[in-house]
């Protein structure tokens, strides 16, 4: 997820903490409540502290970014650790919270800090390696969009009725109402969303203020985790109306990415193994046709499937196809077999696109990020590269399904 939404879910966690504390009638004072806010958002923070080291600081540029980050931070090893440390720096700052309830509310903070940012870049279709050293895999949510304003039009509010100083006060009501104008006025998503975002807002600030203190933090929560299965609900039914649309023969995997605040409509990236060919597709997936079919939707989709061919699968009310590529999968096992940076970009992609140059050279993206050629995640590997990329994790590729699957 964006750091915004990591630290208002510190922030949440923390006036949680507190209204824990109140609510067991510990008179908490001003100083602890900054302690918490403090804690919160570092912890929920802490595990893109990745971001110091990945990319141009391992030699590796953009495929060492790609490789390092959401890699050993975002395991719960880090989590538990990292925790730790931060709870036993604020212990050494302050000795007033050396003593119960303090330590241990601090703690649970840390604790529920580090874990939240886990779980929230988890629902991503990024991807995580939470279970590292036990497992080498990535975990892929693929229910939520990076940036999810529903989060913030719940949490913002009651944030705001919790905090008792002017600044954070006026900072988050920049925060909700920069997402609205931006919605309004630069058509980052559709006009009904727009209109339900607004909506919500008003309503649920009226509903705010006629709770108590410790009512408007829960209710926040429960809002956030509700967005969260919307969410994760519509991604299951996105997933299972594409694999019935492929056939179990070729399915091997599909990448998906919910419209920015819209859980009816979902791009989707679908791979299939048919033979000796790999092939991938673009396509929207609507998971409640009779309310809002696939024509519908508005693809925001990058475009990264090379070429202009289309898939020749007819479109239907819950999936609108769109271009195909497709390739021998004995290529891209060959690639990796005999070129050292290929293996290790393929530590990461998910969806990948290749294409060999006149001068022997390999473009090779992974287009759940853009095209194999400008894309986020696009490479040119040299055809015969002088030294090996350093540091590489050791990830299990993505796609090792299709490689075993190769001649």
């Amino acid at each position: 997820m964006d750091n915004i939404t990591h630290a208002l879910a510190g922030c949440l966690l923390a006036a949680g903490t507190v209204a824990v504390l109140e609510r067991r009638g510990v008179a908490v004072p001003d100083g602890f409540r900054k302690a918490t806010v403090t804690v919160g958002i570092v912890t929920a923070e802490l595990p893109d502290a990745d971001l110091l080291y990945s990319g141009p600081a391992l030699g590796m540029g953009k495929l060492g970014y790609l490789l390092h980050h959401r890699g050993h931070t975002h395991t719960v090893v880090f989590a538990v650790a990292a925790a730790l440390l931060v709870w036993l720096a604020a212990l050494a700052l302050r000795k007033q919270w050396r003593e119960t309830p303090w330590k241990s509310s601090l703690l649970v903070l840390a604790l529920s800090g580090t874990l939240s940012h886990l779980a929230l870049d988890f629902t991503n279709n990024y991807g995580i390696h939470p279970f590292w050293p036990l497992s080498k895999g990535w975990y892929y949510g693929d229910a939520v969009f990076i940036v999810e304003p529903w989060l913030w039009v719940f949490t913002i509010p009651a944030l705001f009725l919790w905090y008792r100083r002017r600044a954070p006060r006026v900072l988050l009501a920049l925060l909700l109402t920069a997402i609205l104008l931006a919605a309004w006025r630069f058509g980052l998503v559709a006009r009904e969303v727009a209109l339900a975002w607004t909506l919500a807002v008003v309503v649920w600030c009226v509903v705010l203020r006629r709770l108590s203190v410790q009512r408007q933090l829960l209710g926040a929560v429960a809002a956030w985790l509700i967005v969260e299965a919307v969410f994760f609900t519509g991604s299951w039914h996105a997933r299972r109306l594409v694999r019935t649309a492929v056939g179990v023969r070729t399915y091997r995997d599909v990448a998906l990415s919910p419209f920015v605040g819209n859980p009816l409509c979902y791009n989707a990236l679908v791979m299939e193994h048919d033979g000796t060919l790999y092939r991938v597709t673009e396509a929207v997936v609507a998971t409640i046709s009779a309310l809002h079919p696939a024509s519908t939707c508005t693809s925001t989709s990058r475009g990264g499937v090379p070429g202009n061919m289309m898939s020749p699968r007819p479109a239907t009310s819950t999936v609108h196809w769109g271009t195909m590529w497709s390739a021998p999968v004995a290529d891209l096992a060959r690639l990796m077999r005999d070129n050292c940076e290929v293996a290790a970009a393929m530590q990461f992609i998910r969806a990948p696109a290749w294409r060999a140059m006149p001068n022997g050279d390999v473009e090779l993206g992974d287009i759940r990020f853009g095209n194999m050629s400008t894309g986020f995640a696009a490479f040119t590997a040299s055809a015969r590269p002088a030294t090996c990329p350093r540091w590489v994790p050791g990830w299990t590729p993505p796609r090792a399904d299709l490689l075993r699957l190769s001649p």
